[in-house]
């Protein structure tokens, strides 16, 4: 066993999930992929299983986050000592890992993100909808935790032990998205954030399922989620 363990949650992407492998299994590295295939209605895990990566599958769609839960448990039980989360729609770059595994471990941080935004990064376009939540977030959490977080909704990120170990409890991560009100949570909780330069890619097929009007629903949810992160909190340090 690696100490590495990337983590790919997918619904419904037969047709990105072989190049995504192919790109990950390409960099020779000491990681070991898991796919957690989340009741996908085509064959996604058939083409998972043609490469030598461990599948995982969902009786039925449960989500973005319990299939991430479901790959923090695994490593958890398994004793990785990090974990990537990297989509499986093609819009991440395997180059982007060994980056996220330096700062991993020299940094010191506890979770390390790849950001679109920073210097460094490549082009990424955005929707109006989607930039509108993206700086609202970021001045969310900069205006509750007083830590800039440039890209608060990327899903590519590193993640040290006791911070995937956390995510394995039971109830402390989200089923649907776990983003910005996770991120508050954990800075919190005292963990460190940093972040790399990100060269995100556009989705080449299938549907995000931020589309359309989604982003306004998304940031409501969020926002609640928020709110409820922080009560929490101060109901915590409360000793209640």
């Amino acid at each position: 066993m690696n100490p590495y363990l990337v983590i790919i949650p997918a619904y419904n992407e037969s047709n990105n999930i072989g190049s995504v492998l192919e790109g990950l299994l390409g960099l020779h590295l000491p990681l070991d992929i898991l796919v957690v295939n989340d009741g996908s209605m085509d064959n996604t895990a058939e083409a998972a299983s043609r490469y030598p990566v461990k599948v995982l599958s969902h009786p039925f769609n449960m989500g973005y986050g319990a299939a991430l839960q479901t790959g923090f448990i695994y490593a958890r039980d398994l004793g990785y000592e990090y974990v990537f989360q990297f989509d499986s729609d093609g819009q991440h770059n395997p180059q982007d890992i060994p980056v996220l595994m330096r700062e991993l471990q020299t940094s010191g941080a506890d979770i390390v993100m790849g950001s679109r935004f920073l210097e460094g990064s490549s082009p990424f376009a955005l929707g109006a909808a989607k930039r509108l939540g993206m700086r609202y977030f970021r001045w969310l959490i900069h205006r509750l935790t007083r830590v800039k977080v440039s890209d608060p909704t990327s899903g590519l990120r590193g993640l040290s032990r006791p911070v995937f170990e956390y995510y394995a409890g039971r109830d402390r991560f989200p089923a649907d998205f776990p983003d910005a009100d996770i991120l508050i949570q954990m800075i919190l909780r005292q963990y460190r954030i940093a972040e790399i330069p990100a060269h995100m890619r556009q989705r080449e097929e299938g549907v995000s399922m931020h589309a359309g009007i989604k982003p306004f629903f998304y940031m409501i949810k969020i926002s609640l989620a928020i709110f409820l992160v922080l009560l929490g909190h101060k109901l915590n340090k409360a000793g209640v």
